[in-house]
């Protein structure tokens, strides 16, 4: 397929499109520079980076660790931040490469669990529930297939278990594909207008990861809820595969939403995560109730 200069307008616009998992433009009311504030700020190193985290909330709260996206940071999830630090201990983190934390020499998706993992141990803090979006969310069911014991309760908001066709719907894989082709080509000639290497490891890191089983999912030992859109870039028929594979698990899917549902409809993204994370986990049936409601034993 040949890139033409017409196409870079739409090439540059899947940088936002990765990174929403979440940009937001603040208004005249917020006043803590979420992802750049060092009264709340920190490093940790872990598995050879530099890791920046960031905690909000009283310590003495249920601790919930907030995971972004692909093209995010700590910034990305402004609204998760606001919503639930008067009720939880929050720990926000920029993953490896993203925002300030360092580590280009490897990027997987385990090396990014086992720095989460490092930043629980270092805070003491388990177990720890977690909210995880896009890339988030593989990160999220890894630390609860890999440490299940330090995990109490997981929001799994559009992951997938592996790269391609198989998860990924078809547009959004030949808009990487060109938009693979254009940081190349912006390497080739020196570009310094963004670290396009940086970029290049992102997107080869989703063109190529993950390698989750469903075997692994049955690891799995706390309560999952799993998010998605009714217009997603993630197959809905891959996020039920996950749901009906994990042991104690629940399936929500917005409708009227999309991918970026976590920035603009993160009144309802929140409210629905909130009422997993604050209540005890129940997985009712159907037939459970109707048996009931006849004065019949399941």
């Amino acid at each position: 397929m040949n890139y033409s200069k017409s196409l870079l307008p739409l090439l540059y616009l899947l940088t936002a499109l990765i990174s929403v998992s979440c940009s937001h433009k603040p208004n005249e009311e917020e006043v803590i520079n979420y992802g750049d504030n060092p009264s709340a700020g920190q490093f940790i190193e872990v598995n050879g980076a530099k890791v920046y985290f960031e905690c909000y909330g009283d310590k003495s709260n249920a601790p919930l660790l907030l995971i972004h996206g692909n093209g995010g940071s700590i910034k990305s999830m402004l609204h998760q931040i606001e919503y639930f630090k008067d009720d939880y201990y929050i720990i926000t983190v920029d993953s490896r490469t993203f925002g300030k934390s360092s580590g280009m020499d490897s990027l997987n998706y385990n090396i990014m669990a086992s720095d989460y993992m490092g930043i629980i141990n270092k805070l003491v803090l388990e177990p720890v529930n977690v909210l995880g979006h896009s890339d988030g969310g593989i990160i999220g069911l890894l630390l609860a297939i890999n440490y299940p014991e330090h995990i109490s309760k997981l929001v799994a908001a559009v992951p997938n278990l592996v790269p391609g066709a198989p998860a990924i719907e078809d547009w959004e894989l030949e808009l990487s594909k060109g938009y693979r082709a254009f940081i190349d080509s912006m390497i080739t000639i020196n570009d310094q207008s963004r670290d396009w290497k940086v970029q290049k490891m992102h997107m080869e890191l989703m063109r190529d990861e993950p390698h989750i089983s469903l075997d692994d999912l049955s690891k799995i030992k706390c309560p999952v809820l799993l998010m998605t859109s009714d217009d997603d870039m993630i197959k809905p028929r891959h996020i039920l595969e996950i749901y009906e594979n994990i042991p104690n698990a629940q399936l929500f899917m917005m409708p009227g939403a999309t991918h970026f549902m976590i920035r603009d409809e993160h009144e309802l993204y929140n409210r629905m995560a909130n009422r997993f994370l604050s209540s005890p986990f129940t997985r009712p049936t159907s037939k459970g109730v109707l048996m009931k409601m006849l004065g019949m034993d399941e």
